[in-house]
């Protein structure tokens, strides 16, 4: 598969779900931690089912920041992983549940809210339009699934 240049995209585990679980379900600023690789996190995503679309097409910008996410059996993928993300970028979820879900992203405003049914992946996005740290959390598990860092 080859990358497609865009913003350099990183992300990070270890204590982020910790610090993200004691902060609750609210904004945060702080400094990442980059990390060389990200498995759930590419400026391009092959096609879950028929209905992913992936970065490039038209609706999609080609420097999407594009994040899979998978609930299965109450547990979440990414889990509470750091994603660095540039001011105006496009943010695509891209998320496969085993249960019904609703899944939240913090950024400004009242957020941005991707409603999930059990079985049926669901794409959506939004743009990344303040900066500062914002959660991606399942509402129906209270998990935070990543940790945006808009800057």
């Amino acid at each position: 598969m080859s990358m497609v240049p865009r913003p350099l995209v990183t992300l990070i585990a270890g204590t982020a779900c910790a610090v993200a679980l004691l902060n609750g379900c609210s904004s945060t600023t702080g400094d990442p931690v980059a990390s060389p690789s990200a498995p759930t996190v590419s400026s391009t995503s092959p096609s879950a089912s028929a209905s992913a679309t992936t970065a490039g097409s038209p609706s999609i910008p080609a420097d999407a920041v594009i994040i899979n996410i998978t609930v299965a059996d109450k547990q979440v993928s990414p889990n509470g992983e750091k994603i660095n993300v540039t001011k105006g970028q496009t943010v695509v979820l891209n998320v496969t549940s085993d249960a019904d879900d609703e899944i939240h992203a913090h950024n400004s405003g009242d957020g941005y809210e991707l409603e999930v049914k059990a079985g049926e992946p669901t794409t959506g996005q939004f743009v990344a339009a303040d900066t500062g740290s914002f959660e991606v959390e399942s509402h129906h598990l209270e998990k935070v699934i990543a940790i945006l860092v808009v800057r």
